[in-house]
């Protein structure tokens, strides 16, 4: 009986760019199928002819749209090398056979995958490939398409003959410090074109920083509508796969989907209070779409395990001189156009004014301000600028970790916007802003990620 159940591409949350698991066997791309783990050597149980491929179908779970694009993807590029053209049906549809290719979490088999890794297993005459999203699916096609289907007959024992993490490391949190913050500009699906698709797609590269970096509370910018159904999914299967909590906080603002929303680990930390402070040029309806809302969402946290440890999380998004149609930008009801400045310069007073405002109210614990500010290094550390762009009594948390050494990457004083901000009594454990260099990270954002380890 000839089986072939591949794919079983259940998709479950994130392992962020280029970071490898360490517990798990990475063999080399050449391997030889057939090859078994720890020089096993169980008896023959499945054999595949290349020549009976055109009798399998192609099923699939039809539950996420990484399901059926691995599936057109698979059958594309059978057709091309094979000249054999499968159907493809999604696991409602189709009643069980002999000659299967199975893609997602059918009702055939129940799996749970990892984020940015595929796998080939033959388990009881079952061949099966596993993948974790729509990333890991174009590895997985491109691996079985060149190393599986190579025209030759196969024939392969029980066990586990290829794992490929598409992470290159983790990041763990510095030992004495007690939170990692996160700021993360993933790009609005609005946005995405040419070397960035679609959120579905970098959704998978998102989990993965997620489960690679660990950070204890995220503030995220450009999560449009989009955005925020594929983060959602991906959390869910997070927990299912690795048992780490995470959970958004102030994901709405009136029925909207807001642009500045926090991300944070609920099986770690719980909301005390919370708010949002909408920038006044936005609230003058200039702008209508999601993707160009501007406010300051923040969260005061509490250990689950410890009450004092307290701490305030802030994100906000600055505009700059946004381009229309026009080549301008107009306030409602202004006929003259926008200066290069104008929106980003009320941005920062009401930032400064506001987060002075938190310090006061807050003053017992740390505040952390995160955000893409559309604003140069340079324009914070220039001390007599007179725009005045850092808060006052807020520290430039790259400046700090460059002063006691414990910065880990080189930040550049332009060419990126997104900062962490931060008052009150901590330390700087580690800083690192990931450069373009950092593999996989430049197919999720324009924006560089940055995140500090922080004590207090």
């Amino acid at each position: 009986m000839k089986k072939l159940l591949i794919v079983l591409l259940s998709i479950i949350t994130v392992f962020s760019f280029a970071f490898m698991i360490g517990c798990q066997t990475n063999p080399p791309d050449g391997e030889t199928p057939g090859d078994t783990p720890n020089g096993e050597n169980p008896p023959v149980v499945y054999q595949f002819k290349t020549s009976e491929l055109s009798k399998y179908v192609i099923v699939y779970d039809d539950s996420n749209p990484d399901y059926f694009t691995l599936a057109s993807k698979l059958k594309t590029r059978l057709k091309t090398k094979y000249n054999v053209n499968l159907m493809t049906k999604n696991d409602e549809q189709f009643d069980p056979t002999d000659y299967e290719i199975l893609i997602g979490d059918t009702n055939r088999y129940d799996h749970v995958s990892k984020v940015m890794e595929y796998s080939v297993t033959v388990d009881n005459g079952y061949f099966r490939v596993n993948v974790g999203g729509s990333y890991s699916a174009d590895k997985a096609v491109t691996y079985l398409c060149d190393k599986v289907f190579t025209g030759q007959d196969l024939v392969l024992d029980n066990g586990e003959y290829y794992q490929k993490s598409l992470l290159n490391s983790i990041r763990a949190m510095t030992n004495d410090a007690t939170a990692r913050i996160m700021s993360a500009n993933i790009l609005a699906d609005v946005f995405a074109n040419g070397s960035h698709n679609k959120a579905y797609y970098r959704g998978e590269l998102f989990a993965g920083m997620l489960v690679a970096f660990k950070p204890d509370a995220v503030g995220l910018q450009e999560t449009d509508e989009n955005w925020n159904d594929v983060i959602n999914d991906y959390l869910t299967r997070i927990q299912k796969a690795y048992d780490i909590n995470y959970a958004r906080h102030l994901a709405l603002y009136e029925g909207k989907i807001n642009y500045t929303s926090l991300l944070y680990r609920a099986d770690k930390y719980k909301v005390d209070n919370s708010g949002v402070k909408v920038f006044s040029w936005w609230t003058n309806g200039a702008f209508s779409h999601n993707y160009h809302m501007r406010n300051i969402s923040w969260a005061q946290f509490t250990s689950l395990t410890d009450a004092t440890e307290k701490f305030i999380l802030a994100n906000t998004h600055w505009s700059y001189r946004t381009e229309h149609d026009n080549g301008y930008t107009y306030l409602a009801g202004s006929s003259t156009p926008i200066a290069t400045n104008e929106l980003r310069t009320q941005c920062k007073d009401e930032t400064n004014n506001y987060m002075t405002t938190l310090k006061q109210t807050y003053s017992s614990m740390p505040i952390f301000l995160t955000g893409d500010f559309n604003t140069s290094l340079s324009f914070f550390t220039e001390k007599n600028s007179a725009y005045n762009w850092t808060p006052t009594s807020y520290n430039i948390i790259s400046e700090q970790a460059k002063s006691n050494g414990t910065s880990v990457s080189t930040v550049p004083t332009s060419g990126h916007y997104d900062h962490i901000f931060a008052t009150g009594n901590y330390t700087v454990k580690r800083y690192e802003f990931f450069s373009g260099a950092t593999n996989q990270h430049t197919l999720l954002s324009d924006h560089p990620f940055v995140f500090t380890d922080v004590k207090f």
